[in-house]
């Protein structure tokens, strides 16, 4: 990438810690997470897409589905600082959080997933989110560039820039209601620069608690970006995530790769927890993606596997 494109995440960054900081002088109490998760994928290229397809994550985030699948051991460490105060409108909730992709044999995929995000209560019930999301330098694979009309291979580069603002609203002790949105940039490196996308999205999202210990959510996703419009539905608890997402490209170039294409994916997730004390969780996680599509060559099947341990400060 070039220069103007890689200081776009910092001065975004910095911006919000200006706006963010002001919050010190209200006090409150500092905490941390701090989380180790280490995992078995079959499929290195789709781990990453794989693993942000929930709904509160980036699940429209592009990839590329190679003919060679080659399997790895993933370390994910993560940490999350949070401060706590109060507000005149009540509390006030300021995280950090810094999530990391490191592969035992394909380093080339290592990458970094930064997040910062500010919860503000509004009124009893009613809190409002802010987040930006900031994924730099993502390697999606090696594809055949067009730019210079040679079509050769080149590594294919994505850094991600994500707001998000989210409205929450509790109904009752088992019923809440979240509308979302969210406005994104993906810059690609300079070979594949034509690919860069600005996107929207918008949706609502409903929660049923129906045991203390379950949690079912239903949510639509509407998001335009390349494509005229994605609909997603997931279905989500404490342990339990299903998603189906349906692409359908709408594009009318003659040439493009994705003329006439349409995807559909399916993913499920299963996580158990437990509590050895207090601070300390250990857990164990299986997750499977399966896309298809009209395109024989862009469907693809994934496992990841995980063992981790977090601890609260």
């Amino acid at each position: 990438m070039d220069g103007r494109r890689r200081a776009k995440g910092p001065v975004w960054l910095s911006a919000l810690l200006g706006l963010l900081l002001p919050l010190e002088a209200l006090g409150g109490e500092w905490s941390a997470i701090a989380e180790q998760k280490v995992l078995y994928t079959d499929d290195v290229f789709q781990l990453s897409s794989a693993r942000r397809l929930a709904l509160a994550e980036d699940p429209s985030q592009p990839t590329i589905v190679p003919v060679e699948k080659p399997s790895d051991v993933v370390w994910e460490p993560s940490v999350e600082l949070r401060r706590t105060s109060k507000s005149r409108l009540g509390n006030t909730q300021v995280s950090f959080k810094a999530h990391g992709f490191i592969f035992t044999d394909h380093s080339i995929f290592n990458h970094g997933n930064y997040r910062l995000q500010l919860k503000q209560d509004l009124a009893p019930g009613t809190s409002l989110l802010l987040r930006y999301r900031y994924i730099p330098n993502l390697f999606l694979g090696t594809n055949f560039e067009r730019r210079s009309g040679t079509a050769s291979q080149q590594e294919e580069r994505v850094t991600s820039h994500i707001w998000r603002v989210q409205l929450e609203r509790r109904l009752s002790e088992t019923w809440a209601v979240t509308l979302t949105t969210r406005f994104g940039l993906r810059l690609y490196n300079d070979v594949f620069a034509e690919r860069d996308t600005k996107f929207y999205t918008v949706g609502p999202h409903v929660e049923y608690a129906l045991l203390p210990t379950l949690t079912l959510s239903l949510g639509y996703q509407y998001e335009r970006g390349l494509a005229d419009g994605r609909g997603e539905t997931q279905f989500n608890d404490e342990n339990l995530h299903y998603a189906f997402r349906r692409k359908d490209f709408t594009t009318d170039l003659i040439g493009d790769t994705h003329l006439g294409r349409q995807d559909t994916t399916h993913q499920g997730t299963a996580e158990l927890r437990y509590a050895l004390s207090d601070p300390m969780t250990v857990s164990l996680g299986v997750q499977r993606t399966q896309r298809s599509s009209n395109v024989l060559s862009k469907e693809f099947n994934d496992t990841n596997t995980s063992l981790g341990v977090q601890y609260r400060f």
